[in-house]
């Protein structure tokens, strides 16, 4: 069990740290505004997830395993399409 939190808690922190990163560059591109800030509400979105478990609003599951990969993914192929 303290494996699974362990190996959590590093998943969340990759995520957050990528995806800081990933919004970070997007602001720094030159594109349009409406681009930008739909990048930048995606991706507050996506850092919802992890915090809300980090301050014990939901616990984590086995949906959460197999959504929110998904979600990154798409948020990835969106920054690459924009």
């Amino acid at each position: 069990m303290i494996l699974l939190r362990f190996l959590l808690i590093a998943f969340n922190v990759a995520v957050i740290g990528f995806l800081i990163y990933k919004m970070v560059d997007a602001v720094q591109r030159p594109q349009e505004k409406s681009k930008k800030r739909l990048l930048l509400i995606g991706g507050t979105l996506l850092l919802l997830a992890p915090l809300g478990m980090f301050f014990r609003f939901f616990a984590p599951s086995p949906q959460y395993f197999l959504i929110y990969p998904v979600a990154i993914f798409m948020f990835l192929y969106l920054t690459k399409r924009v």
